[in-house]
């Protein structure tokens, strides 16, 4: 199974501890700022991507000596630097993408990392993203019948529609649904597991489905 993890720039008081991850046998990619914070975590990124805009001269410096492949991008170009990364990643044919980092801070780029998977030329990395910081899990769903495991650490779970979304059932949950249908932007949050699973479908549209703790 290949596992890419990808680490970009957001603040550093929004990762979660990645100790249990570094003990997995994963791709490491080091998103512009995201690759010097692997370094001083002691995760050498087996490849650092960006137009790092966001470190200094002696940062890139150092970043050259310890990785192998540094690939450096324009400033000014139509991808955003996470963009890149997944691109990069799903070139390898992966079976899970973590991306950590990429919450907090700006909010011009939060929400270019939650809608990035809406794009068309991302479609395929729908199943395989999860975007993991301290107080959240998140993934993107298109339709279909999923079933979700409770994360131990988090108490709340959300269903936001990223399109219209028709005939939304939920089973397992403290406000169960069946097959109502919700606009674009409908934000179903603060419901809860009752048990150590649910499960959820849906006919037509994306939802953003988000296990959060306090």
């Amino acid at each position: 199974m290949t596992v890419i993890h990808i680490m970009v720039g957001g603040p550093e008081t929004e990762l979660p501890d990645l100790t249990p991850y570094q003990n997995e046998a994963a791709i490491w990619l080091g998103i512009d700022r995201g690759a010097i914070r692997l370094l001083k975590r002691g995760i050498l990124p087996h490849k650092a991507m960006g137009d790092f805009d966001s470190i200094n001269h002696a940062e890139l410096t150092d970043l050259k000596q310890k990785v192998a492949d540094v690939e450096r991008f324009p400033a000014e170009k139509d991808e955003t630097d996470t963009e890149i990364g997944l691109s990069w990643a799903l070139e390898q044919s992966p079976d899970k993408i973590r991306i950590f980092g990429a919450t907090g801070g700006r909010i011009d780029h939060l929400l270019a990392n939650l809608t990035m998977l809406m794009k068309p030329r991302f479609k395929k990395a729908i199943p395989l993203v999860e975007i993991v910081d301290r107080y959240n899990y998140i993934r993107m769903y298109e339709p279909g019948i999923h079933k979700v495991q409770k994360r131990p650490e988090m108490k709340y779970v959300a269903f936001t529609t990223m399109t219209d979304v028709a005939a939304l059932t939920l089973r397992g949950f403290k406000y169960p649904l069946e097959e109502v249908d919700y606009p674009v932007g409908s934000a179903l949050s603060s419901n809860e597991f009752t048990g150590e699973e649910g499960f959820f479908s849906f006919k037509s549209g994306l939802i953003l489905y988000t296990e959060s703790r306090d």
